[in-house]
C-alpha cells in the first residue's frame, strides 16, 4: 500500500520502475476505469495521441472520432512518405551511417 503526499506523490517500488523500464523522466497514462486507476507506460502512439488532438484544437476544429481519424490518416501518409524517401536513400546508398555521425561530431 501507498501514501499519497501532500504534492499528490508518490514512489514505485524499485521492481516495479526495472519490470517497465521507468526511469527518472518517464512518462505514465493514468487510465480511470470506474473505481480503478490504471497506470501505463506511455508510449510513441500516446504521445502522436496528444499531437493530432493538439493539431485539431488548433485549426479549430471539433475533436470528434471522424476529425481524429482524417488527423491520422494524414499523419499516416506523411510517415508512409518519409520511410518510402528513407529506404530509397538506403537502396540508393545516399545516407551517413552512425559511424559516419560520431565521426563528424568528434571532430567539431
Amino acid at each position: 500500500m501507498w501514501t499519497i503526499s501532500s504534492k499528490g506523490q508518490f514512489v514505485l517500488p524499485k521492481e516495479v520502475r526495472d519490470q517497465f523500464k521507468l526511469s527518472n523522466g518517464s512518462k505514465v497514462k493514468v487510465i480511470v476505469d470506474g473505481d480503478t486507476i490504471i497506470l501505463k507506460p506511455r508510449s510513441i502512439a500516446d504521445e502522436l495521441e496528444e499531437l493530432i488532438l493538439a493539431d485539431i484544437v488548433k485549426d479549430g476544429k471539433l475533436v470528434i472520432p471522424e476529425t481524429v481519424k482524417e488527423y491520422q490518416t494524414q499523419l499516416n501518409k506523411a510517415l508512409d512518405h518519409m520511410v518510402a524517401e528513407a529506404e530509397q536513400e538506403y537502396n540508393n546508398k545516399e545516407y551517413v551511417s552512425f559511424a559516419d555521425l560520431k565521426r563528424e561530431n568528434n571532430h567539431v
